[in-house]
């Protein structure tokens, strides 16, 4: 069975809230969170900002730092 949808498609559907499941953590900094993951500030900061599409392998350590479900890591785009 071919799945027809690609990491494109999935990121136009879906974006990341990585900043606010930090916040909610009380982490207060990209560099802790950073430190914390293995995952580099800059990549930490490109997720933020959504320029970055959220890799399952990085959403499964965030989730696990932040102690947040990988659903919450995700949000559905607003239409426009």
């Amino acid at each position: 069975m071919k799945c027809k949808s690609s990491n494109s498609d999935v990121s136009v559907i879906f974006q990341n809230t990585v900043r606010e499941c930090r916040l909610r953590a009380l982490i207060p900094s990209q560099e802790e969170l950073a430190q914390r993951t293995g995952i580099n500030r800059a990549t930490i900061c490109a997720l933020e900002n959504n320029r970055l599409f959220l890799s399952s392998r990085n959403a499964l350590v965030i989730s696990l730092v932040l102690g947040c479900s990988l659903d919450d890591l995700y949000q559905k785009r607003k239409a426009a």
